[in-house]
């Protein structure tokens, strides 16, 4: 599954014209693996486990490669850093604010709140770059 999301980034990177460097499939290949939303930083160290000499300022050239490309995005949980995914699973995060946890749901559980806002005030969301925060499950079982 990794493997297959990282080739559908590459191909993705190809197709417009972009070159498939070592690194750039290092880096792509760290970044389809596992589920979570790696920062830049925590991306570096995944991919510096087995290609110690990517230097950092081509991890963000190319996370922002991918983002300008349409085939990765960034988003904000809460207040720290950005955290980073490819565009190919799109979804959307809730993060509890009590533990830390992060649920990711399917786009279209927004779609809702996009047609009423677009009714309401003919703005367009793009909800992709931020995460809604609130309590889970589990939590808020417990308060």
């Amino acid at each position: 599954m990794a493997h297959d999301r990282a080739e559908r980034a590459l191909a993705a990177i190809r197709a417009n014209g972009g070159r498939i460097t070592s690194d750039r499939r290092a880096i792509i290949e760290a970044l389809a693996t596992g589920s979570d939303h790696p920062t830049v930083e925590e991306l570096a160290e995944r991919v510096w486990k087995r290609h110690p000499d990517v230097n950092l300022a081509t991890i963000y050239r190319t996370v922002e490669l991918l983002e300008n490309l349409g085939i990765g995005f960034h988003v904000h949980m809460g207040h720290g850093p950005s955290r980073w995914h490819l565009s190919d699973e799109v979804h959307q995060h809730l993060v509890c604010s009590a533990c830390g946890a992060v649920l990711d749901v399917p786009d279209d559980v927004l779609d809702p709140l996009r047609e009423q806002i677009a009714a309401a005030t003919g703005f367009v969301l793009d909800a992709h770059h931020f995460s809604l925060t609130g309590t889970c499950a589990t939590c808020s079982k417990v308060a």
